[in-house]
């Protein structure tokens, strides 16, 4: 659960301001500095990887590669329209042309509802039962990480936390959010066909404020009980 980092920004002009400008100005904040947990996405994502032979990796949102290097699998692709991975195009455009079968994916593409949804939706075709996706920014912790557009000069998880509220009504997979690395979405996929939940319409136009009312629906779990999750299944 979350309600336990609830805390309240003390009141200055500045915030008055904001009000002023920001219609979906907030002043409840997620105390949570994801400096002082060890674990990230790429810890995770190793893990999960060690269940397969000759594992498949999929990543979409390489950026600079940083997370594509690290992973440690020879059978991988990166998809990024600008810069990292192996293919430049969109994700879009990849999934339309894709014949490939993967066991692990991870999405850190464009930190937007419609379009992360999007991605979950391609992937969940493509990936084997048993397999993996992770999901990287799913917890924003103020109004402002969480604000589409983007802001300059802040940290951005975008509004993707509505995908965390449709995939914990998902059936035929298990989901959580590891609370590490600016939240970390995890799945499993324990269905060959999985018939995604659709809240497109009740969700699209939510704001930060609603997402402290809606993440009581999600399951969020420390990060050693999430890798614990991993490596209990590659038994």
């Amino acid at each position: 659960m979350l309600q336990k980092y609830y805390r309240k920004v003390p009141k200055q002009k500045i915030h008055e301001e904001l009000k002023k400008k920001y219609s979906n100005f907030c002043d409840t904040v997620v105390h949570i500095d994801w400096d002082k947990i060890l674990f990230n996405r790429v810890s995770f994502i190793t893990a999960a990887t060690q269940k397969f032979n000759e594992c498949r990796y999929l990543e979409i949102g390489c950026d600079n590669n940083i997370c594509f290097r690290s992973i440690p699998v020879i059978n991988k692709i990166g998809v990024d329209p600008e810069r990292g991975g192996t293919i430049k195009d969109t994700s879009d455009n990849f999934f339309k042309n894709n014949k490939n079968k993967f066991d692990v994916i991870f999405i850190d593409g464009l930190h937007i509802f419609e379009q992360c949804r999007k991605d979950v939706i391609n992937s969940l075709k493509v990936l084997d039962k048993n397999g993996y996706i992770f999901l990287h920014d799913m917890t924003p912790r103020n109004w402002a990480e969480e604000n589409v557009p983007r802001l300059e000069n802040t940290l951005w998880t975008g509004d993707i936390w509505k995908v965390a509220i449709e995939l914990s009504k998902t059936k035929g997979i298990d989901f959580f959010v590891i609370n590490a690395d600016m939240g970390v979405g995890i799945l499993k996929k324990k269905e060959v066909s999985v018939d995604y939940y659709d809240d497109f319409k009740n969700l699209k136009d939510l704001k930060f404020k609603d997402f402290l009312d809606l993440n009581k629906s999600i399951n969020y779990i420390d990060p050693e009980e999430g890798m614990k999750i991993i490596k209990n299944n590659l038994k």
